[in-house]
This record gives C-alpha cells, structure tokens and sequence, in this order.
C-alpha cells in the first residue's frame, strides 16, 4: 500500500453544533434543522440525542415529528454555516496545502512530507481535532489511512468525535468485518441487491472474482472491486489546483421511469454543478449526462459545446438533450449524473470574442443569483424546471 498520509475530517452533525455554538440552550437537546414541522421538507441535520429516537437526515420532516415529538425544529442558517465551514478549512490549511473540501463539513487532508514540520501523523491529526474545538466549539471525527477511500471509512467508523488510524498493512484486517453498508457508494438498494447474492460484509465481497462483479454490475461491479480490498489512487487536490472535472450525480431513493421527474434531478445537478464552474472561474467545454438503470448498467454520452461556458440554461439544454436521445421508455432509472469537462479560463476563442454580444447580460444574471445563494443557500432560488427539495 502507499505511504501517503491521509486524513478524512468529518464535522460531527454540523448544522446543528454550529446552532449550538450560537444557542448553548440547545445543548443535549434533541435538535432538527431542516424546516418547518408543520410544512413539507426533509430533514437536513439532526443531534445525537434526535438521533437515538430514529431521525436521520434526508427524513421528511413529516415523520421526525412522528418520531421525536418534542425535538426543537429549527429552519437553519446557510450564511452560518458558511462561516464557520470556512473557520475549520483555514485551520485545516494551516496544516497543509493539499486540502480537498467535499462538502461543507467535510474535507479531505494530505499529510504526506509534513511529519518534518507538524510532528507525526497521529499527533498532528489529534492537534487540528483538538484545535477545532478549542477554537469553534465544534466536534470533528477524522480517520487517517493510505488513501482516501480508507480514510473516509475510518472517519465514519469512529463517530462521534473520534478518532483512527487505519495503520500501513491492516487494510484487509479492518475492512473484512465491515458491513458492506459501510463502503462509500453502496447505498440502500446497492446493499439489499448484494445481500440476495450472499454477501453482507466487506470480506464476503473481497472474495469474489473481479470477472464476476463485472459481468453482474459492469464498471460498478469493477470499482466494487477495488473498494473491497481499499485500493484507491484518488490524490487529494488542493483549491489552487484547477479540476480537470466537475460533476454531480445522486442515487434517487426510489427508482423512476418518469422523464418529466427526471429532468427536474437533472436541473437541480447541473445547476450545482454549473454554480462550481463560475466559483472556480471556468468554462465547460464538453457535457457528459450518465444514467444508471434499476439492472445497474450505466451509460453515458457526451457532446461538446460549440463555445465554452459556465451558464445554467445552456448547459441544461445540452444535458436535456442528450438524455432525451438516451432515455428508454418504461426502464428504470435508479442513478442520474451530469459532468462538465475540457474546461478553461476562457469561455471565447479569440476570433469569437467580439462577435458573442449578449454574454455580458448573462453574466451578470448568473452573477447575481450566485450572490443570492452564498447569502441565503442554494434551494433560495431555483429554474423552474427543478425540482425543489432535491
């Protein structure tokens, strides 16, 4: 295995310690953000102490009330989050320059070379554990490991406010009893699909032939492979490095056939995804939708833009459009996904650049509604075409 030094820090129920921070009343209670409990909605965080009464996030918030009557619902605040997400990333970055954000309480850390002017690798990740909480009140579970895929696994192995190391040459000791729940990207229906053929821990898939996983799951079965036995080459990119891609794709809690449901998801990723090209100031030059059917095939299809650009309705069109090509009626679609590539800083050729007019219109439009998100979160304002609540 490599010698890379690894961290996965993880925010423990972050929404909610940062409402606790601002409101220490709030402490040991059973805390929902996520809306209003007489409206619809899901719950977005939920405290330990909700937790223990079987609120989870991603639940409507119809059945957290069911569940934890007396829970104190709060509606949350996207800009305090925002804070203090970026507090916990300078304190990260002073550790290290490769620090990879993967949410707003999440990142991954790159210690490798650094023992020489932080000390140890154990020792530094119990110093920035302890330096967030000394400096922002919050709690952080962090898992370090070879790669990233393990050191994700260890984060959420030693919730909440923990701390392990996965050391060099115990990879296969440590994964072979896991659930198989516990590797990144097996969800609900991915683990009940391989429980039927037998497998329910992470050792049981191990021994399964790479030529068997692939004729039963195609590429997925390939990187279940891989995950089995916790190889990953994934290096951690740190901001100042320009993405090569940018992508979102979600698994839908319920398998759909309905195109018009389906292109509402499509909305919703591809403005994400479009909100990261213009925050890191590029331009797509080529859109790729991916569709994972209820049998597990995927497929995919690409198109390249006749001009660059970081603009919402454009890339939806091209996304629109290739699923409509891709789509087949009455099959199921269990996983939708919208990447952009052969990005660049520049959305014109030269000889484009004085000839494409109305671009400076839609910019500050995109502008605007950017500034409108950061200050009040991304569902704040929404295409038609996307579905709310996504």
């Amino acid at each position: 295995m490599s010698s890379r030094k690894i961290l996965h820090v993880d925010m423990d129920a972050f929404f909610v310690s940062v409402e606790e921070v601002l409101n220490p009343s709030l402490k040991n209670k059973p805390v929902i953000v996520g809306g209003n409990p007489e409206g619809r909605g899901v719950v977005t965080a939920a405290s330990y102490v909700a937790r223990r009464y079987g609120v989870h996030s991603a639940m409507p918030i119809e059945k957290a009330k069911r569940l934890c009557p007396h829970a104190i619902f709060l509606r949350g605040s996207h800009r305090s989050y925002s804070e203090y997400s970026a507090k916990v990333f300078e304190i990260l970055r002073r550790y290290s320059p490769l620090v990879e954000p993967m949410s707003l309480d999440e990142a991954f850390v790159d210690l490798t070379g650094c023992e020489r002017l932080h000390g140890p690798t154990l020792k530094t990740a119990e110093k920035i554990r302890n330096e967030i909480r000394e400096v922002l009140g919050l709690n952080a579970s962090i898992g370090i490991a070879s790669n990233k895929l393990l050191a994700k696994i260890a984060s959420a192995y030693c919730k909440p406010n923990g701390m392990l190391w996965i050391a060099p040459g115990m990879e296969q000791r440590f994964l072979a009893p896991l659930p198989i729940r516990r590797v990144p990207g097996i969800g609900p229906k991915g683990g009940a699909e391989l429980q039927r053929m037998g497998i329910k821990s992470v050792g049981d898939l191990a021994r399964l032939p790479l030529e068997l996983l692939e004729e039963a799951y195609g590429k997925w079965g390939a990187d279940l492979y891989r995950k089995a036995r916790g190889i990953s080459d994934s290096p951690v990119t740190g901001e100042t490095e320009a993405p090569r891609s940018i992508s979102r794709e979600t698994t839908l809690e319920t398998d759909s056939a309905d195109p018009l449901f389906l292109e509402s998801i499509l909305s919703y990723l591809t403005e994400k995804a479009a909100g990261q090209l213009r925050k890191n100031k590029l331009f797509a030059g080529t859109v790729t939708l991916k569709l994972r059917y209820s049998d597990f095939k995927t497929v995919t299809r690409s198109k390249t833009l006749d001009l660059p650009t970081a603009e919402d309705h454009t890339l939806f069109k091209t996304g629109a459009g290739l699923f409509r090509k891709l789509f087949a009626n009455r099959v199921r679609v269990r996983l939708i996904g919208i990447t952009f590539t052969s990005l660049t800083a520049h959305p014109y050729r030269q000889e484009e650049l004085f000839a494409h007019k109305d671009g400076q219109s839609w910019d500050g439009l995109y502008q605007g509604i950017d500034r409108i998100r950061h200050k009040y979160g991304f569902k704040s304002i929404l295409r038609a075409t996307t579905r709310r609540g996504t």
